[in-house]
């Protein structure tokens, strides 16, 4: 107790007590969409989505779809859906509706009971009639191939939301601008259903010295931290490393990270299996390489 009140005396107390800041390896990579076959369409075309809400959520798709990707381009290519103009290959149809419910409800909200030379003097808790609106929106989705009319993505997804409004409310939401949200939603839900993402993320390099002589253990400090200022060269010591001490996990795994910022998917898969405890990065490199394949194969459709 003497020992630590004598640090902080000096101001040290808290850079002995403050967890080490971990380093990380920025990475970036396309990651597959959920509905791979429609991803891998060049162009998609919007046809009739039904329903009183049906055009606003053709409009906000095609709104979505048209956004531009990483390399300045929207993934798919919009078509109109006309006589004579060119074929989509794929289609998407549907249905989108809207729905208020009203019905009064009670609800104990605060008010003036007790008023002196027009100021409220006390206030309580007191039951009253609320207005209560249900709003409830519900949109089907359906993708078909335009050559064979396989039936590509079909999704059926309802929102709800409650508005209650008592009198004195200073604000009175507008359904209809939840109704406008839950079509944005919908529109950005099926976006993400088809669109693969390109994604710019970050991992946590391993950093355990267990089993390192006090060498090797200083020499692998030196090069965590290299490795936030030049990372290619902190794999290059993390590879000389490796040759003198085979089957370390911490070196095996951040061996695997520089093979995926490099982009070699196949090689980081099998160093994260060698270091253990890495089911997570090796589904993510799995996913990276299912991503890149579908990004060539695409790129072959040209």
């Amino acid at each position: 107790m003497r020992f630590t009140s004598l640090l902080a005396g000096l101001g040290l107390a808290l850079s002995i007590h403050a967890p080490a800041r971990a380093e990380i390896f920025d990475m970036d990579g396309q990651f597959p969409a959920p509905f791979r076959d429609v991803s891998l369409a060049r162009s998609i075309g919007i046809d009739r989505i039904g329903g009183r809400d049906g055009m606003a959520l053709s409009l906000a798709i095609e709104q979505q779809l048209g956004r531009r990707g990483p390399d300045g381009r929207p993934h798919f290519d919009l078509i109109a859906l006309s006589r004579g103009g060119p074929d989509a290959d794929a289609i998407v149809s549907g249905m989108a509706d809207a729905s208020i419910r009203k019905s009064d409800v009670k609800r104990k909200v605060e008010q003036c009971v007790e008023k002196q030379d027009g100021a409220c003097k006390k206030k309580e808790k007191v039951e009253t009639t609320c207005l209560q609106q249900m709003v409830a929106f519900s949109s089907t989705l359906r993708v078909a191939s335009a050559s064979d009319g396989r039936i590509l993505y079909t999704e059926t997804r309802p929102q709800s939301e409650t508005i209650v409004t008592c009198p004195g409310d200073k604000q009175d939401r507008d359904p209809r601008d939840v109704i406008d949200k839950m079509v944005r939603k919908a529109a950005d839900r099926f976006a993400d259903d088809i669109v693969p993402r390109h994604e710019r993320y970050r991992i946590r390099l391993r950093e355990g010295r267990e089993g390192m002589d006090k060498a090797m253990a200083q020499a692998f400090k030196d090069s965590i931290r290299l490795s936030q200022r030049d990372p290619a060269a902190a794999c290059t010591q993390w590879a000389g490393m490796n040759q003198s001490l085979p089957g370390h996990s911490a070196l095996l795994f951040n061996l695997g990270l520089c093979a995926e910022r490099d982009g070699d998917y196949a090689t980081a898969g099998r160093l994260y299996a060698q270091a253990g405890k890495a089911d997570e990065d090796i589904a993510r490199v799995r996913d990276l390489t299912i991503g890149r394949d579908d990004a060539r194969a695409r790129a072959a459709k040209r």
